[in-house]
């Protein structure tokens, strides 16, 4: 009788196999306990749902079409979401300025050429593509971003190599992307100015790869013995050229930090110390007295023209960045060190050239990342900036430089330089002290009024 119930019972099982185009085992060992409250024998796990259903050896039969039903089903029940495929290259575009063109036979550019290369040999998913774009104008990398971010953003860079002044504005602009990263874990490794350079507003959006700063280059045939401290450099009677009608122009605020004036109050905002604006607007007018600061200067109005009269020979000395003095290096030249007071421990106006994040992809953003952390790498950083002629980021005994007669100046640029304040400091200082300046070296007025005047304007 129960082998009969159980004979009945699989003929309703296979007609609802048939009708329904699935089943599961669990169904079947339930209905075989009902019938008769026997246990069936175990299923065979390899077998998926077919197997043994009885000890009578009564077989449960699946025509081809149903097992595959039941498989499909099987599947989309036990399957997991596939995720996206990774590429298998990476292609990072890198936006760069013009001094870093590879295609052109310029040490930065060479260096950074021979950087991305070994990068490349590394990480054979990897390619990386340059494009040159200018510093100013529309053209320059940050209108080219401004533009593309809203008409074209399929062109955008995975980078850019860009100003620390030029970062802060991308930032406002919306253009850059937080760096995850933790290559600022241990802080003792990097120059200050350098790990400063990278925040803002307590998030990192730049690695810092080169510093600059300001120095003076000259001719020691025509200037005579080395250079000293102020009152031997103004003494001799030579023209020192700089460019005080430039906004670009950083002397006459670096004489300012010099004497240890500051640019920043306690609440953080734009100041000026009268008094100290007073000893630097004195140190141009005895300057001027003994004919380092003639009037001619005021129609020099940027750096392109001061190095033409460097070049030209009518000046023996001027101010200049280290990284033009490398650039333009000879024989012929030599540099140093803007001299400062005693009680002042900082170099101050420590630029920076920073790698931005515009990539917006995740699995993108790091291996972006890591190529920039590689740049910044303290061993790749040492050989890449004194190729390229810039201070290094990273805190060393900076080996490339031993044998170089700078060794000392890079020593005291890199490990104890300030930081250029942010924009909203340099824009509302930089313009008042260099009129001050302009005005004591044409004469136009004496130190005492034109600072009165430039505290009075800068209120």
């Amino acid at each position: 009788m129960n082998r009969l119930k159980i004979t009945s019972l699989f003929a309703v099982i296979i007609l609802t196999v048939i009708l329904s185009g699935c089943t599961v085992i669990d169904d079947v060992k339930t209905a075989l306990n009902l019938a008769g409250n026997q246990t069936p024998e175990p299923v065979s796990q390899s077998d998926g749902i077919i197997g043994n259903a009885a000890s009578d050896s009564s077989t449960l039969l699946v025509t081809p079409n149903e097992t595959s039903s039941v498989s499909e089903l099987s599947e989309v029940k036990n399957s997991a979401p596939t995720p996206e495929p990774t590429p298998a290259v990476y292609t990072i575009q890198l936006w760069v300025p013009p001094q870093f063109d590879i295609e052109q036979d310029t040490p930065a550019g060479k260096a950074l050429a021979a950087a991305i290369s070994d990068y490349t040999s590394q990480h054979q998913n990897v390619n990386i593509t340059l494009r040159v774009k200018a510093t100013s104008g529309d053209s320059s990398i940050l209108n080219t971003l401004t533009s593309a971010n809203h008409i074209a953003k399929d062109v955008l860079p995975s980078l850019a190599l860009i100003s620390r002044s030029d970062m802060e504005l991308a930032l406002q602009r919306g253009l850059l992307k937080p760096i995850t990263t933790n290559v600022f874990s241990d802080t003792s490794t990097w120059n200050g100015f350098a790990r400063q350079s990278a925040f803002i507003d307590s998030s990192i959006y730049g690695l810092p790869i080169f510093g600059d700063g300001w120095i003076l280059t000259y001719k020691p045939a025509k200037t005579g013995a080395e250079l000293t401290d102020w009152q031997d450099i103004l003494t001799r009677g030579l023209p020192i050229g700089f460019a005080p009608s430039s906004s670009q122009s950083f002397f006459g605020t670096f004489i300012y930090l010099s004497r240890g004036g500051k640019l920043v109050n306690d609440q953080g905002q734009p100041y000026l110390d009268q008094q100290k604006l007073i000893e630097t607007l004195n140190f141009f007018l005895t300057g001027g007295q003994n004919g380092a600061f003639p009037p001619s200067l005021a129609q020099l109005v940027d750096q392109t023209q001061v190095w033409q009269r460097f070049n030209e020979g009518t000046m023996s000395i001027i101010v200049s960045q280290l990284s033009s003095y490398r650039h333009y290096r000879t024989n012929e030249i030599a540099s140093h060190l803007l001299p400062l007071l005693e009680n002042v421990t900082e170099y101050p106006l420590i630029s920076t050239w920073n790698l931005v994040m515009i990539e917006d992809d995740p699995v993108m953003q790091q291996e972006v990342t890591k190529f920039a952390e590689y740049l910044c790498d303290p061993v790749v950083n040492e050989k890449l900036s004194y190729a390229a002629g810039y201070l290094p980021v990273r805190y060393g005994i900076h080996e490339s430089w031993l044998d170089e007669p700078e060794y000392n100046m890079i020593k005291v640029m890199s490990e104890n330089s300030t930081l250029v304040p942010n924009n909203q400091i340099v824009n509302k200082v930089i313009p008042v002290i260099n009129s001050a300046v302009l005005q004591v070296i044409k004469n136009q007025a004496v130190p005492e009024d034109a600072a009165k005047e430039a505290i009075a304007s800068f209120n």
